[in-house]
């Protein structure tokens, strides 16, 4: 079986990531009221926030790993580092700074090892505050 032709990938990358990011704008719309003091959250309103998180850092990940990649390899850009692709996303005019990427995929990095919820203000505080800065790249991604 040979692989999926460059141009397929990317189109693969980017129906994947508009899907996530319908998910995405939907958490966010019903996290938009509540407070960063978790003290004040209850139960349900918890569960929104952990949805709110992990979907934002699958959509960090799907953007990065897969439609950054994906454009380097039609570019024939040799695979490289996390930091190889945000710099040549900067490069593209993609994100304004490429260090905006990268902290996303660090706090990315942050949810998936946070399991017991020690840092979730910050991260929630993080993701919210974001979230329209990761819209623009990935708009400007996809045109």
């Amino acid at each position: 079986m040979k692989p999926a032709p460059t141009g397929q990938l990317l189109e693969q990358g980017l129906l994947e990531l508009a899907r996530a990011r319908r998910h995405l704008e939907f958490s966010f719309n019903q996290v938009a009221g509540l407070p960063n003091n978790f003290d004040q959250l209850d139960e349900e309103q918890l569960a929104r926030f952990e949805a709110f998180c992990s979907r934002f850092a699958r959509a960090v990940d799907l953007l990065v790993n897969k439609v950054l990649r994906s454009l380097d390899r039609m570019e024939l850009m040799t695979a490289g580092t996390l930091l190889d692709v945000v710099n040549r996303a900067e490069k593209r005019g993609l994100v304004n700074r490429a260090s905006d990427l990268r902290e996303m995929k660090e706090v990315r990095n942050l949810i998936a090892h946070d399991y017991a919820g020690a840092k979730g203000a910050e991260i929630f505080a993080f993701c919210r505050e974001q979230k329209p800065r990761f819209d623009a790249v990935a708009d400007n991604a996809d045109s």
